[in-house]
């Protein structure tokens, strides 16, 4: 009979064990992911805007600035190549593809280390490769040659991040966590249960009672995220010690998670607040551009203001159009903004002559596009912006220029743009005419489908003109 109580108090033992280690692994997991999730939130964002981009290359992965081809390490999308190319040391690397070559986005790593951990691997992985990681000497490793406990998350990039312990650690650990349990079962089974077996039934019943509250403080922890448990009395003292210790592994996980969540918590604020200085700094951006535009509306006197209309009539035919890419109506915004910035080098005398131009004359004048061009693909990023100053005067048919494109050939931004430059140029007084009434404009236009414009863009053309009028009328 003794042999048998005490294989069931054995048996008893050993559930507590695997309770206490699995509530302890469910919290070092819990732990993981939210750091997981932040460091991998963080490193997306610095890929988010274009301010690590290091260089432009040509679709064979030529870099004209180093005079070098990168087509043997590099390929489009997130690269496992990590000695640096523009920064000493090594580096993260992301090619973006654009419509005529790539972004090469490069982030030195001593910019990404995330808080120091002592137990904690970082690790980033491109091809099963691993590019970084907070312990130097995992560098170049295989992923797969790596045993951890471990949580993975990807980046919007593409970017594997995985954030664990070597699993031998968190045996180690695991055992010293259960060993007070097992030592002091131990001492309960000779010193206790041997001499007060009368206490069985009693000790039975709150060792159920204790297994029943690891069991509810288990599922709490899952569904919840709080690991709460030890809220009761024991029926008989000896388990007060138990009690005891169960409260302190309480108190001390909890510590544990809320220190946890308060560091995910301070990385949210820090990401926050700098998206919230990006947007500023967008804004800025976009008073000096449009102060920019303004200074090559006043070289050209009789088109003043001229940019801001284009802007507002060019982003209601987008919005018609079902542009809602983000890049593509920054670029649309941009790019009506900026479309004449080409004509600060045409001079004076071409722009306001009152008469109309002479062959040469219109030669000079149609560079407005070329010059503006190389003005903004100077700004890295800019390449729909600067497709759009330089296809803005290009004709359905394929009569335009610079490049005599025709129908899809142009891209839509362009040709969105550019209906709106031709309406506001109509109804704006010129040295050689004067300003024509919406109507009139109107049919101008209707008279040009086919050679310079699409029968879609000018049915969004027409639509975008009467919510505009519409809008000022019952304002």
């Amino acid at each position: 009979m003794e042999k048998i109580k005490g294989f069931y108090l054995l048996m008893l033992i050993l559930v507590l064990i695997f309770f206490q280690i699995l509530l302890f692994n469910l919290i070092i997991k819990d732990s993981l992911r939210e750091s997981g999730e932040v460091f991998t939130s963080f490193l997306s964002n610095l890929f988010k805007y274009d301010n690590f981009v290091v260089s432009k290359l040509d679709v064979k992965f030529n870099d004209f600035n180093l005079n070098q081809n990168f087509s043997s390490i590099l390929k489009e999308g997130p690269n496992d190549y990590v000695q640096g190319i523009y920064y000493p040391g090594n580096t993260l690397k992301y090619v973006k593809k654009v419509y005529d070559g790539y972004l090469l986005y490069e982030i030195p790593e001593d910019l990404i280390e995330p808080q120091q951990s002592s137990n904690k691997l970082y690790l980033v992985a491109v091809n099963n490769k691993i590019i970084f990681s907070n312990r130097s000497s995992l560098l170049g490793s295989n992923l797969s040659d790596i045993k951890l406990f471990s949580v993975i998350f990807e980046t919007k990039q593409g970017f594997k991040v995985i954030v664990g312990m070597p699993i031998v650690k968190v045996i180690i650990f695991d055992f010293l966590f259960s060993l007070p349990l097992v030592l002091l079962f131990v001492v309960f089974y000779y010193l206790i249960f041997k001499k007060y077996s009368k206490k069985h039934e009693k000790m039975i019943t709150s060792i159920n009672e204790v297994v029943k509250r690891l069991d509810e403080a288990n599922q709490s922890l899952i569904e919840n995220g709080k690991f709460e448990c030890c809220k009761y009395d024991v029926s008989i003292p000896e388990l007060v010690p138990l009690k005891t210790v169960l409260e302190n592994i309480e108190n001390n996980f909890s510590k544990i998670i809320e220190k946890q969540r308060n560091i995910a918590k301070e990385y949210k604020k820090a990401i926050d607040e700098l998206e919230i200085v990006h947007e500023v700094l967008l804004n800025k951006d976009l008073e000096l551009i449009t102060a920019l535009a303004e200074t090559v509306e006043l070289k050209d006197s009789v088109t003043g203001n001229h940019s801001k209309k284009v802007v507002d009539l060019a982003l209601e035919i987008a919005k018609i159009l079902g542009v809602n890419d983000k890049d593509e109506i920054e670029a649309i915004m941009y790019g009506a903004i900026l479309h004449d910035i080409g004509k600060i080098g045409i001079p004076e005398s071409i722009l306001n002559k009152p008469s109309k131009l002479t062959p040469e004359e219109f030669e000079i004048m149609k560079k407005h596009t070329i010059l503006g061009e190389k003005i903004i693909q100077s700004i890295p990023g800019w390449d729909l912006v600067a497709d759009i100053i330089r296809h803005h005067h290009e004709n359905y048919d394929g009569s335009g220029y610079p490049d005599g494109l025709s129908g899809d050939e142009i891209s839509l931004r362009a040709q969105i743009v550019s209906i709106a430059d031709v309406f506001t140029a109509l109804t704006e007084d010129r040295p050689y005419r004067k300003a024509l009434s919406i109507d009139e404009a109107i049919e101008v236009i209707r008279g040009m489908v086919g050679t310079k414009f699409s029968e879609e863009i000018f049915n969004a053309f027409l639509k975008a003109l009467d919510r505009l009028l519409n809008g000022v009328d019952k304002g």
